[in-house]
């Protein structure tokens, strides 16, 4: 660290007071929320009901409320959506940093599509237009029977819904993954491809053995923003009535008239799940550092 940015970074003293300003500003708006919240006279606070509306006990066995069904299936619809996101981002990815201009150009163009369609709209197009039918005439009780599918899926029901969800959200993010993963290809130096080229690999082996490995450390940071977005999106999807947080949160606080507790802990588990990939996403990002 050179002079000047030694003189000019901030004593401790400086970070720790304005950490705790910080801080307080964000517990007086808590404050304020909870407050204004538990005065409408359509909201009284009910932190029991509210921790039945998550889980409770029945029959000596914890089972998840409504809004712990909601909770359980955005962690499934983020899991799975993960997988069509990664490939659809890859693919696209290596079309974009193509030497031949025809895979770029093609790569470039449907990233453009996808990144500049609403969700919403490109929601309802998958569902109401591609896949809706054609999950709704596949018989899905004989796969959620599976014993090790039968926790990742919701009921069957709710099937045709939550593949168009998973679909859309995997194109819709993977577009923005592509840029990633382009990015990452294109900050590896130019020496390493001509290092690999001397040797005797070709592109491709070049790519997988020598590139991608190193482009890998640069991806990590916005591939964690990206999983985080993920999350976030699928609120989107209780649109087509997928079951996730936000929908189950909306019937339920109309249900039972808890709008404050209701909305308010779906906003905490929202940042909590993406504060857990963040720190999920920091560790991996040291393990490659060391």
């Amino acid at each position: 660290m050179s002079g000047f940015d030694a003189h000019m970074r901030p004593s401790r003293a400086v970070r720790l007071g304005l950490d705790a300003v910080v801080l307080a500003g964000f517990a007086a708006l808590l404050w304020l929320i909870v407050r204004q919240t538990g005065a409408a006279p359509t909201a009284p606070w009910e932190p029991e009901a509210l921790l039945r509306a998550f889980f409770r006990v029945e029959d000596g066995a914890l089972r998840p409320g409504p809004l712990g069904t909601g909770l359980i299936n955005t962690l499934r619809l983020s899991f799975w959506s993960l997988l069509p996101a990664g490939c659809v981002g890859l693919c696209l990815g290596l079309l974009r940093a193509s030497p031949q201009r025809a895979y770029r150009f093609a790569g470039g163009r449907l990233v453009e599509i996808f990144r500049n369609l609403p969700p919403l709209v490109l929601v309802f197009i998958v569902h109401y237009f591609l896949t809706g039918a054609l999950a709704a005439s596949v018989d899905w009780s004989r796969v959620t029977a599976l014993p090790v599918l039968s926790q990742l899926l919701p009921d069957t029901a709710g099937m045709p819904a939550f593949v168009s969800a998973v679909l859309t959200l995997g194109v819709y993010e993977g577009a923005y993954v592509a840029e990633i993963v382009r990015a990452g290809i294109a900050g590896v130096p130019a020496g390493q491809w001509e290092a690999a080229a001397s040797l005797g690999f070709s592109r491709a082996s070049s790519l997988r053995l020598i590139i991608l490995p190193q482009a890998v450390g640069f991806m990590i940071p916005p591939l964690t923003g990206q999983a985080a977005s993920l999350i976030k999106d699928s609120a989107i999807m209780s649109v087509i009535s997928v079951r996730e947080l936000t929908f189950q949160g909306s019937e339920f606080s109309a249900s039972v008239g808890l709008v404050g507790e209701v909305w308010l802990s779906a906003t905490l588990c929202y940042l909590l799940l993406c504060l857990a990939v963040s720190c999920i996403g920091r560790r991996l990002e040291r393990r490659l550092g060391r």
